[in-house]
This record gives structure tokens, sequence and C-alpha cells, in this order.
């Protein structure tokens, strides 16, 4: 499976399981974000630590897909309801990344669209993670916190769930 990693302060985030996370001020047309959101858009963090304009981040959706993501971002502000789309980009970097966003806009104390704020998750080539990789993924992460709690039983449930889907506890 092809996945990228990203080299964040702490360790590397495998694409496949990261989750970027944005809030857009309408009224400044600046975005904020985490680093994540920035590999994924292929954008300098600092740029969205300090409120990038949208036309930066949305500038890599393939061409294809740019009016259907223009119309539900503009629906999405208006109705207020959320949006869940999943659309392609041509990341800086030459790689091709299939991302899907989840977002919605906030209103401010009179009723008018102010935050739109929400997440992406990204895959690169257009690799989708099967089912059975997400579980694991999600085992692994409760076996930590297992661990971490010295939770016996659950590290031998949740080991032994691992090994079913033919994934081996890390140490």
């Amino acid at each position: 499976m092809a996945t990228s990693k990203y080299m964040g302060r702490d360790k590397g985030v495998d694409l496949k399981d990261a989750v970027g996370f944005f809030s857009w001020d309408l009224s400044e047309n600046k975005v904020f974000a985490d680093s994540v959101f920035a590999h994924i858009y292929g954008i300098p963090p600092h740029e969205l630590e300090i409120g990038a304009p949208i036309e930066q981040v949305i500038k890599h959706v393939a061409e294809d897909d740019m009016p259907r993501v223009a119309k539900a971002l503009h629906e999405t502000i208006v109705s207020g309801k959320p949006c869940h789309q999943t659309y392609k980009i041509s990341h800086p970097s030459g790689k091709s990344i299939v991302v899907t966003g989840q977002g919605r806009c906030l209103r401010n104390g009179e009723g008018m669209p102010s935050i739109y704020t929400g997440l992406v998750t990204a895959e690169e080539n257009g690799v989708k993670s099967n089912d059975a990789d997400r579980l694991a993924s999600h085992c692994m992460e409760a076996l930590k916190l297992a661990k971490r709690r010295r939770h016996a039983l659950a590290e031998r449930y949740l080991t032994s769930a691992l090994g079913a889907l033919g994934r081996r506890a890390e140490n």
C-alpha cells in the first residue's frame, strides 16, 4: 500500500491514519490548521499557524473536482449543514492525493456564517486503506492505551484481535 510518512515535531505519521484539522475565518478569509493539514495540502505549517487565504489551500484541487468542491463549500456556508467531500489534489511534491473532508459552517451571534471548521484525511495515490487496516489501526491504539493503564486482560484480547487481523502488536 502506498503511503507517505509525515515527520511532525514528535514522530512520523502515516497519512492513511492521519487526520488534519482546520478552521476558516470567513470574514478575514484566513484558514488556520494543524501540521497534518499543512502536509496534506503542501503548505508550510507556519503559514497556517498565522492564517492563509482559502485560495492558497484549494489551488491544488484537481480541475475536474473544483466546481463540485466550490459548490459544496458554498452550499455549506449558506445552509450551515454538514459537508462531506472526496476529491483529488495535485500535491506540490508531484504526488496525487485523494482528500476526504468533512466540515460545517458555524454562525456568529447575529446568525451570519462565521467559521467553517472541519477535518481532512488523505490517501496518497488514491489507495484507500481497507476496513481490516483501519480496525487494526484502532486496535493498535487501544493496545497502547491498555498498556499505559496496565490493563493486562485488555492487552491480551487486543493482541489476540491484532493476530486475527494478521498484524503483530508493536512493543
